[in-house]
């Protein structure tokens, strides 16, 4: 006999007697299945082939036995054959929920595989059934980050915070994180400070520095209250003479834009915050000063803040004066909900109803009915890299038949973003049906809008300047409808 193979057998039979005799509550868990503690102690031994064969050949003398199954599934995550062990876990789970360390094993498993969610489910599992289990509260907490439940992440850093373990500082840090990220800033730069004056790991200081650096230089995270001012100049060669309608000069014109804006929140817990805003913007032209606008516009929004989820309720009053006279009077509600899968994935949708009243055209006096959802990918390899893209649809019902039109879009851009700059380039592609026929022109009315846009801004400077050009091409069916735009702006924006 081979020596390699006498020494394995010799090895295992010792070790299978000592077993049975010196640890007998464990032969009783194994059911005295000796292929089941033959496999155990060659997986222990790292021997993963012998392990696999003597594990299956003891599910078959007792396929109800859940040790086995739970046995060949982390032997299969040993070897990193995940289809495997996720099938063993599976049918262990099935016997014996409850079967010791069983969910903690899994849910390691689930977070090796990125299965964030999972994971999180079964250590949670875990540390039901062993509340002592520092490392399952910690990886509670960690899958509970990663998919972006902040205020339940904390709850598990917290707990381990409270325990004098050398995982401490590290659950310190994530847990000022999860302040930050549950609008909890103050608690955020306490926690930080305190990690950057007392942690060894030069690591973990540097990360804390960086967020320390963040908080200190947003002095308005501190704040109830906002205030943004915007002030855009803009050449265009193509002016549009309404807001609400499509009537373009053909000529240029410079533009001068400002918009103030304030945001006051009155409620604002890790969960939700309401509060008031309110914006003011002035549109002036050089040459075509007729066509110079007044706008104003109030909100009251709602939003609350629930695992991967946060959903938005605004009440926008709007009112637009052109060349000092009543322009429009809109009255909208919009709803937006966002989920997080995690950094790197977000959906969002969005849906506004809008009333809409023209003072000086009863024409354009109706109704509108918006539905947006899009997606944003951060590419992991590249997390300065994004791909964000979109559909829509538009439905307006206006009093005059042929302005009422219904609308599809789609746009994608690509947005490199990190500390001293954002870089965005994209475009959309929109088609709009006009439900009726054209009064002047009796027949009905369809374009297809093509636009293309890149924008640059320098995000280190307090006051940020806002570099952008855009081109907008537009095609009708009727040809007195075409028209090309281009525009080139600078901007200057501030927020407090």
């Amino acid at each position: 006999m081979n020596f390699v193979v006498r020494y394995q057998l010799h090895t295992y039979v010792v070790l299978f007697f000592a077993f049975i005799y010196n640890i007998p509550a464990y032969a009783q868990t194994t059911y005295d299945n000796p292929y089941l503690d033959i496999g155990i102690f060659a997986f222990e031994e790292n021997d993963f082939a012998s392990a696999i064969s003597h594990l299956k050949r003891a599910t078959l003398k007792q396929p109800n036995n859940p040790v086995a199954y739970h046995y060949l599934a982390k032997t299969y995550q040993k070897m990193k054959r995940y289809k495997e062990a996720r099938y063993y876990y599976g049918q262990a789970y099935g016997i014996d929920p409850e079967l010791n360390d069983l969910m903690y094993d899994r849910g390691y498993f689930n977070y090796l595989t990125h299965q964030y969610q999972n994971a999180f489910n079964d250590f949670v599992q875990a540390v039901k059934q062993s509340p002592d289990n520092l490392i399952a509260h910690y990886y509670a907490g960690i899958c509970a980050f990663k998919t972006n439940q902040f205020q339940i992440a904390l709850k598990y850093f917290m707990s381990c915070v409270k325990q004098n373990s050398n995982i401490k500082e590290n659950c310190e840090y994530y847990a000022a994180v999860c302040y930050f990220q549950t609008g909890q800033p103050e608690k955020a730069l306490s926690l930080f400070n305190s990690i950057a004056k007392s942690s060894q790991s030069s690591a973990l200081k540097k990360e804390t520095n960086k967020w320390l650096k963040i908080l200190k230089s947003n002095p308005a995270l501190f704040r109830p209250y906002h205030l943004y001012v915007n002030f855009t100049m803009t050449f265009d060669n193509n002016i549009r003479l309404a807001p609400s309608e499509e009537t373009f000069s053909d000529k240029d014109d410079l533009l001068l834009r400002t918009f103030v804006g304030a945001k006051y929140n009155f409620v604002q817990t890790p969960f939700m915050i309401m509060g008031l805003e309110y914006d003011h913007s002035q549109a002036n032209h050089v040459d075509f000063s007729d066509y110079d606008t007044v706008g104003s516009a109030g909100s009251l929004f709602l939003i609350y803040n629930k695992k991967m989820t946060t959903q938005s309720l605004y009440l926008r009053p709007e009112h637009i004066w052109l060349d000092n006279k009543s322009y429009t009077s809109n009255q909208g509600i919009e709803y937006d909900i966002k989920w997080q899968k995690n950094k790197h994935f977000k959906l969002l949708a969005n849906f506004e109803y809008t009333f809409m009243n023209n003072f000086m055209n009863d024409d354009y006096d109706g109704t509108s009915i918006k539905f947006d959802i899009g997606l944003e990918r951060i590419f992991p390899d590249n997390e300065n890299l994004a791909f964000v893209s979109g559909i829509g649809v538009l439905n307006k019902e206006t009093d005059g038949k042929d302005k009422s039109f219904q609308a599809g879009k789609l746009d994608c851009s690509i947005r490199f973003h990190n500390d001293q700059l954002t870089w965005t380039i994209g475009g959309s592609y929109s088609v709009r049906h006009y439900m009726n026929e054209d009064i002047h022109f009796l027949r009905r009315r369809d374009d297809r809008l093509t636009r293309f846009s890149t924008q640059f801004s320098l995000n280190e400077y307090m006051i940020k300047p806002v570099f952008q050009i855009e081109h907008v091409v537009n095609c009708s069916n009727i040809n007195q409808y075409d028209y090309k735009k281009s525009a080139i702006s600078f901007s200057l924006r501030y927020f407090y």
